[in-house]
């Protein structure tokens, strides 16, 4: 008898204190049902097919005012390369979300052969003021193109105005647009290797498209023939994607999309084969600032 009872004791003492668990979480449980639970803000739904046929309407309607620079006139500012000194908005830090919206849309405008409207080949840029818009150089520099066209994320189109600033040799140019009242995205301090970053871009006609990542590594590259400071990152990213921002996890920009490097182990004839890794090329934001005098 006496070994029953040391061996129920633990059992009973067991369903004691899981019964009085119990009361209790009932307890809260009744407690928790008045207190309305905080809900989170659905994230915004991007229909791509919707973007493009947007911005081929939209662009349509622009490109047949006369009120369009034409590219022939914005690439002969970009070539001249001008600097300019900036006086930026003081912008606070910002969160994903903010600095999504001050993500664009940057493309030029052309005429297909198979329909009447005009179209947009998207790249990527962003604010950094209300009415300038960062990209890459050759985001521009394409005389095939017709005109200049910026999406904003709420949807509105404008056509670019003027080249603020440019330099071939950073693959930078600041374009000028209409106010538009949003607010830009503040440059930040150079990010040390190793530091976290996002990049939001739109590759492939996949828009506001966020990847993670770090600062790989600082080095020096050619353009041109000369020999010019970039870093890399991991965060991926692909067409589309130039002039796109590299934020830290302040939400501050650290540097700017602007190609890949496949790297291949073997090579025969012209053709490479074994795809190993893609590095991912950026614009350091010291360049930019060095080009609006920052």
């Amino acid at each position: 008898m006496t070994v029953k009872w040391i061996k129920l004791l633990p059992v009973a003492i067991a369903g004691l204190v899981l019964g009085g668990c119990a009361s209790i979480l009932n307890e809260e449980v009744i407690v928790d049902e008045e207190v309305p639970a905080l809900s989170q803000p659905e994230p915004a739904v991007i229909d791509d097919r919707q973007i493009v046929q947007q911005m081929t309407a939209k662009v349509t309607e622009m490109m047949d005012s006369d009120s369009v620079v034409e590219m022939k006139s914005l690439i002969e500012k970009l070539k001249k390369e001008p600097k300019a000194k900036l006086q930026l908005p003081d912008v606070s830090q910002s969160s994903a979300d903010e600095a999504q919206k001050a993500v664009a849309v940057v493309g030029g405008v052309y005429k297909c052969n198979r329909c009447p409207d005009w179209h947009i080949a998207p790249a990527s840029g962003f604010l950094i003021a209300e009415d300038l818009v960062v990209t890459n150089y050759h985001v521009v520099d394409n005389p095939e193109r017709s005109g200049l066209a910026v999406r904003l994320f709420d949807g509105r189109m404008f056509m670019v105005e003027d080249v603020v600033a440019a330099s071939e040799r950073y693959d930078l140019a600041v374009l000028r647009l209409p106010k538009t009242g949003i607010k830009p995205v503040a440059l930040g301090p150079s990010a040390p290797v190793g530091a976290k970053v996002n990049l939001i871009s739109h590759p492939n006609r996949k828009f506001y498209t966020l990847s993670e990542g770090k600062v790989a590594r600082y080095f020096v590259t050619q353009r041109n023939r000369r020999p010019v400071p970039a870093m890399a990152i991991t965060a991926d990213f692909g067409k589309g994607s130039s002039g796109a921002p590299v934020l830290n996890e302040e939400g501050q920009v650290v540097g700017v999309a602007a190609s890949t490097e496949s790297l291949y182990y073997t090579e025969k004839e012209g053709v490479q084969n074994n795809l190993q890794m893609v590095f991912k090329n950026c614009v350091p934001v010291s360049q930019l600032l060095e080009l609006i005098g920052g």
